[in-house]
């Protein structure tokens, strides 16, 4: 995430504002003479922050050091003063202070908005972010570097993918391939009946081209012509990418409230909010 009002300190040319600091409080004087300086800091803060109103708030996670507790004093005030950037003073990055590491910042159940525009485009950008963020060379996220694909997906024909899958099946519960996440059987199917070529490399064109053979599987035509509403077609959806949410049901006949069709599996949850996902079909 994009860290706003923090300046990068140039270590190269000035030691880091904590380490400067820390030499100070070596002794007690410059204790003192720290801790005013940084109580300073902070009074300002709060002044400006009365002015601007509340800024975006990134959680830290404090580890100091056991054997230094100067450090994690100050790891304190300067996780207090991190994001802030005063004008004439530079600013105070994390790795400046001394004895604390970044977390990712507290969220609840991630949704996703709809992108990439109206139409089919937008439906399958909506899909392919959330179930493949880094896109079309993306797969399953629990398989060890050791069994990852010999190349990049979209370099590979669809049998070399095939037998990727096939060769890491029997260890991981998912083999998923690609911005669209398309398991092994699934894609041997879509071989199998012609839908697909085996020879066809397995890129961009040809992994969109699969997700709207899917998305036909699912009701897409009957849906384009008047035949099914929109919540039965993106419940269809739900059954094909578990990372979308359940219209009416999931699996085990419970009442949908935004968890995915597969919920409770141990592997899948939704993450896109009922609305998001009907008003991308509704676009169409």
């Amino acid at each position: 995430m994009a860290r706003i009002g923090v300046n990068v300190l140039d270590r190269s040319i000035t030691p880091p504002l904590s380490e400067r600091f820390l030499n100070m409080a070596s002794d007690g004087f410059g204790a003192i003479v720290a801790a005013g300086i940084v109580g300073t800091i902070a009074w300002a803060f709060s002044k400006q922050l009365k002015q601007e109103g509340t800024a975006q708030k990134v959680v830290y996670t404090r580890e100091p050091s056991q054997d230094n507790t100067k450090q994690a004093l100050f790891g304190i005030l300067f996780d207090a003063l991190d994001s802030v950037s005063l004008p004439g003073l530079p600013g105070i990055s994390p790795q400046d202070a001394p004895g604390f590491t970044a977390s990712d910042p507290s969220y609840s159940e991630p949704t996703a908005p709809v992108s990439g525009g109206a139409g089919l485009s937008g439906l399958l950008n909506l899909i392919g972010g959330v179930e493949a963020p880094q896109g079309y060379d993306q797969v399953y996220g629990g398989i060890r570097s050791a069994d990852q694909p010999p190349k990049p997906l979209t370099s590979m024909t669809v049998n070399e993918v095939l037998a990727w899958q096939d060769s890491i099946d029997a260890r991981y519960p998912s083999e998923a391939a690609g911005r669209y996440q398309v398991m092994e059987d699934t894609l041997r199917g879509l071989v199998r009946s012609g839908q697909v070529s085996g020879n066809a490399r397995f890129d961009r064109n040809t992994q969109d081209s699969i997700a709207v053979t899917l998305m036909k599987r699912r009701g897409l035509d009957d849906y384009q012509t008047g035949r099914i509403s929109a919540d039965k077609f993106a419940q269809k959806l739900s059954q094909e990418w578990a990372s979308l949410p359940a219209i009416t049901v999931d699996k085990k006949g419970r009442s949908a409230t935004g968890q995915s069709y597969y919920a409770g599996d141990g592997l899948n949850r939704s993450h896109v909010a009922i609305d998001t996902i009907l008003s991308a079909v509704r676009s169409i």
